[in-house]
């Protein structure tokens, strides 16, 4: 068996027949991941819809800006093509 140190939990991994195994891994895994989950510390809905109106506010912000530089770059370009 090896031992793996993770945020002050010691966990054991039993490096036996992975078929043998699958069963007790598949628990093992899916009440890690319940413990983990009871952890999680989970927004509020208006913290959630302030971080959504950020969210889209700025995709509309970088996406004006986008098209704005790619205008001054197209006209740009024209204008050099037409020189030649």
């Amino acid at each position: 068996m090896r031992y793996i140190n993770i945020m002050a939990e010691t966990t054991t991994i039993d490096q036996g027949s992975p078929k043998q195994n699958l069963g007790k891994q598949s628990f093992t895994f899916f009440n890690d991941v319940a413990r983990e989950m009871r952890k999680v510390s989970w927004p509020k809905r208006a913290e959630l819809q302030d971080a959504t109106v950020i969210t889209l506010v700025l995709c509309v912000i970088m996406s004006l800006f986008t098209f704005g530089v790619d205008k001054v770059f197209e006209t740009i370009i024209r204008g050099i093509f037409k020189i030649f």
